[in-house]
Formats: structure tokens, sequence, C-alpha cells
């Protein structure tokens, strides 16, 4: 069985079509009592007739073959042009050489008329630039490079696209996948939207709690310390020592409360933003963290640094108690560093620690406990214009830093 197997693989196409041709060749005639001519005759007929046998073989084979590809070739076209996202070839200089319907769709364009023209030109001005940058990248990266521009169809209708491409073997094209997230970029504003007025309210609230407790809660307090030290002075020659000194645990009780509602007026709507700005806030803050803390604070700032929008120094403040908070709960540090600086045309504030750090996201303990406060943090820099940045090693401590153009503030 082993023999019959290699001698099947050994033999050639050509041999299998030659004999596949003789079986539908009639019988060959008994060469008996012919001549050496005529012998020769029937020897070159029967090869004539096996050839031309092999020819309508191949060629039936050959239009099998065609009617295949073209079955394939119209299936792949139909996957091509209506696929659902936009496909574009372009070359180097960002010229399009091909595009499916889809494609041609999306940017409003006939696909005839972007043949041949730039993709670049289909790009709104503002973003011509980041698209410019964008082809260059792909060319030198050689992976598949990702970026978002607006275009603007001939309709004038813009559109919001995410750009894929990834630059051909030859490095002389590449492949662009147009995806449109027109509506996904509309629900991200609305929920943006959503966010930074869920944002304000809590400010409203926070301001509104600070302020109830400061004019009736505190007020009530310093009222209630008065009259307990007047009763106090009042009864200490009469009253049994037993009482008097219950007296006076009751009026240390009053003055520790009063302390805490201070704190608390102070952590909703610190009076010291109002009045001196975020600087001098989160110097303010910063003492007053390391001394309930015991963790020793660094803060490094500007001489001179500019007064910031309201929004921006309130959302700031809070990225600072929120990363401070996670310092206390899970870092396990002994110093922390806070930097506020203007440098390059931007706003960089930064809390570092030299605590344990944590693992990369997707860890139980990022999940478990710090994951949800990294979030907040994330979309407050966002609100103002931000972007908040996170790294950590373990056992080197972690870094949440805020970038933001000055121009936002």
């Amino acid at each position: 069985m082993a023999i019959d197997k290699d001698m099947n693989k050994s033999i050639s196409p050509t041999t299998e079509l030659r004999r596949r041709a003789e079986e539908l060749l009639p019988p060959k005639e008994s060469e008996a009592g012919l001549c050496r001519a005529d012998c020769e005759v029937q020897r070159l007929r029967h090869e004539l007739e096996v050839q031309r046998i092999e020819l309508e073989l191949q060629n039936t084979e050959l239009l099998q073959a065609r009617n295949e590809a073209e079955k394939s070739l119209e299936k792949y076209s139909d996957l091509f042009d209506f696929a659902p996202v936009g496909y574009f070839t372009l070359d180097g200089s960002g010229i399009i050489t091909s595009v499916n319907l889809r494609g041609a769709s999306m940017v409003g364009v006939a696909r005839a008329r972007l043949l041949g023209r730039n993709f670049g030109l289909l790009v709104t001005d503002g973003h011509r630039t980041v698209f410019s940058e964008f082809i260059r990248a792909v060319f030198i990266n050689r992976d598949k490079t990702v970026c978002e521009v607006a275009i603007q169809s001939e309709e004038n209708r813009p559109v919001i696209v995410q750009l894929e491409a990834m630059a051909a073997i030859s490095g002389q094209e590449c492949g662009l996948v147009l995806i449109d997230i027109t509506e996904r970029k509309r629900l991200e504003n609305d929920l943006r939207d959503y966010a930074r007025r869920l944002t304000e309210i809590e400010e409203e609230l926070r301001s509104k709690i600070a302020t109830e407790l400061h004019d009736e809660i505190s007020r009530d307090l310093t009222v209630l310390g008065m009259n307990m030290a007047i009763i106090i002075e009042g009864v200490k020659d009469v009253a049994p020592k037993r009482l008097t000194a219950r007296a006076k645990v009751s009026s240390k009780i009053i003055k520790s409360i009063s302390h805490t509602v201070r704190n608390i007026m102070a952590g909703l709507r610190p009076p010291i933003l109002v009045d001196s700005g975020l600087q001098a806030t989160l110097r303010w803050h910063a003492n007053l963290f390391s001394k309930r803390s015991k963790i020793a604070v660094i803060f490094e700032t500007d001489e001179l640094f500019p007064r910031l929008p309201e929004e921006q120094e309130t959302t700031l403040l809070l990225i600072s108690q929120e990363a401070l908070m996670n310092v206390l709960k899970h870092a396990a540090a002994r110093t922390v560093t806070i930097k506020l600086r203007k440098a390059g045309g931007m706003i960089r504030f930064s809390v570092a620690d030299d605590g344990k750090g944590f693992l990369p996201k997707g860890s139980s303990h990022i999940q478990n406990s710090s994951e949800w406060g990294l979030k907040i943090m994330r979309e407050r820099a966002e609100l103002i214009g931000g972007t908040l940045q996170v790294k950590s090693v373990p056992g080197k401590g972690a870094t949440v830093s805020v970038v933001m153009p000055l121009e936002n503030v």
C-alpha cells in the first residue's frame, strides 16, 4: 500500500493527463500485417489524437478554473465594495489609487472622481496637518497607525472618521480603512456635557453644604460652647466635682465637633481657593494632609503662577485631594511631592509618591481598589481640556499627572 502511494505521488500532471487522454481514445488497431511505413503513420495518428484530447481536457480545466476565479472575484468584489467601512489605497504622496463603494459613499464623491486625487484634499483645513503627519508615520513605521480627522464631503456635511493604515510590503503604497465615528463623537460630547453639568451641580451642592455648615451648625456650636463655658463657670463652686468634670468633658467635645465641622467646610469649599488661588490652596492642603497622615509632603511651584479660571482651579484641587487619598489608602508612602508648573505653553500638575506602587491596569489590585478613583480623576481632567496620566512601577511609587494647554485656562 505504501509503495502504491509513493507511485501515485510520483506521477506528474502531464503523465496523468496523457493517461486520461488515452483512455478516451478508441481501441488501437492491431499493427499485424502492416508495413513499417503504415505502422509509423498509425503511431503518428495515435499521438495526434492523444494530444488533441489532452488539449481539450486542458481547455475544459482552464474554463472551469476561470469560472471559479470569476465567481471568487465577484464574491470578494462584493465584500470589498459593500463592506461596512471605507477602503482606500494611497501612494506615498497620499494619492488615491483605489477605493471601494463604501469609501466613495462616505466622502460623498463618485469613485471615478476620487482616483488620482489626493486624500488630503478631502480633510478639513484644521486637520490637514494631522493627516500629513499620519501618512508620513504610516510609511516610516510600517506598523498600523491610527488617527482621527474630520472630512468635508461635497454635500458640505462634516464627518468625523477614524483612519487606520498600514504600508504594503513594497513600501510604495498603503491600505487605508475609513471608519465613520461621527455618531460616537456626538455621544461622547453629549456625555462630556452631561458630566460637566454633574460637576457643576456637585460644586453647587458642596458650596451650599459648606455655607449651611458655616451659617447654621457652626454658629450653633459656637453659641453652645459659650453657654457651656458660662455654665461651668457658674456651677464650679456649688455643683459636685463629678458633674463639673462631665461639663468640662462636654465642652471639649463641643470644641472637637466645631473643629471637625470647620475641616469639613474647608474640604468642601476652601475659602482660601477663592481668595488666594490654587497655588496657596495646594500649599495649605498639603500641610493639612501632612499633619493628619504623618506623611511628608513637598510642594514645588513657580514663584509667579497665574490665577486660573474657577473651574480649572477647583478641578485640579479635587484631583489632588483624590490622589492624596489614594496615597493614604494604598501607597504606604513616606513622602509625596506635589508639583504645579507652567512651561512651554502648558500647565503641568503632578502628585508623586515613593510608596509601593501598583501593577498595570488589569490587575486585581487596581480593579478592586483605586481604579474608580483614577477614572474619576481622568474624567475631571478631560472636562477642563487636560490629559491625565498615571505611571507606576511596583515597589517604586506612582505618579498622577495632568497636562493642560495654557490656552484652555
